[in-house]
């Protein structure tokens, strides 16, 4: 593999973005309204930078942080991802499924790191779990989404389509066509590209987070925009009792209408000139 995709290096790298986005998702949450889901997006960023600053720490570290655990943390990080987005639209998450595909997770890579040493069984296990998350992300995007904003969101289907077909194709490659591979930092150009493409997926995923977050709070706005009535136009009122027509041609009190269409409310009392005509004495 060449230099450039080296393993090691772009892991490092992706860990530190990771870790520069979670700051952002941070800042965003101290300067506007976030919703529901945003914190654990945030959490979940900083989950993949400990992940990926492990992986990056391969034959350093021990094998049980640097690949048991390193998987464990790269995992929930989609795991908490989804729920976010579970919860971001009002539903509640799957938190028994997350936590069994995670334990699965784990019982896959302890037998293949400690019982049958297996990068290829490690790295197609870890991918197709990962895949099935980013999937069900972009179908989820595509139904779900909508429905809360009343309108499609395609930056965000497509940021957990792409990454999510290549999680698999990634998986079906290491397992049908790829050979032995005795180090993770030492595997082929495609195991390199994994890391590299996952860059551009970190900065496109926070990206398309932060502008759900922002797509909710302008719908919310516009929502409490339409709900605030006001008076404009042409009014018209009898000239004897002072009653208002409305747009379907019923006659109101002049309280009932204005009360009806703006938010204002009533309190009476006399004019000096109707106290003066009405009480004389």
């Amino acid at each position: 593999m060449t230099n450039y995709l080296d393993i090691r290096t772009l892991s490092l790298a992706s860990g530190i973005i990771y870790l520069f986005l979670s700051i952002s998702m941070i800042y965003i949450s101290a300067n506007q309204k976030t919703f529901k889901g945003f914190n654990q997006w945030t959490v979940a960023s900083l989950f993949n930078f400990s992940g990926l600053v492990l992986i990056s720490s391969r034959n350093t570290l021990p094998d049980f942080f640097t690949i048991v655990m390193a998987n464990g943390l790269m995992f929930s990080f989609i795991a908490l991802i989804t729920s976010g987005l579970v919860s971001f639209v009002g539903r509640k998450p799957r938190i028994r499924l997350y936590i069994t595909l995670l334990g699965i997770l784990f019982l896959a890579i302890i037998f293949f790191t400690y019982v049958y040493p297996s990068v290829k069984a490690r790295i197609v296990i870890f991918s197709g779990l990962f895949a099935y998350l980013s999937l069900y992300n972009a179908v989820f995007c595509y139904q779900k989404i909508p429905m809360l904003l009343q309108q499609k969101n395609w930056f965000l289907f497509w940021v957990f389509l792409i990454p999510g077909l290549w999680w698999a194709f990634r998986a079906l490659y290491t397992l049908l066509i790829e050979t032995v591979i005795l180090d993770l930092m030492q595997a082929s150009i495609v195991q390199g590209l994994t890391f590299l493409i996952g860059i551009g997926s970190a900065i496109t995923l926070y990206m398309g987070l932060a502008i759900l977050n922002s797509q909710r709070l302008k719908r919310e706005l516009q929502k409490a925009l339409e709900e605030v009535k006001t008076l404009r136009g042409i009014i018209p009122i009898c000239t004897s009792c002072k009653k208002i027509r409305d747009d379907r041609g019923y006659w109101n009190q002049l309280e009932s209408y204005v009360r009806a269409h703006s938010e204002a409310e009533f309190t009476h009392s006399l004019c000096p000139e109707c106290q003066a005509k009405l009480y004389p004495k």
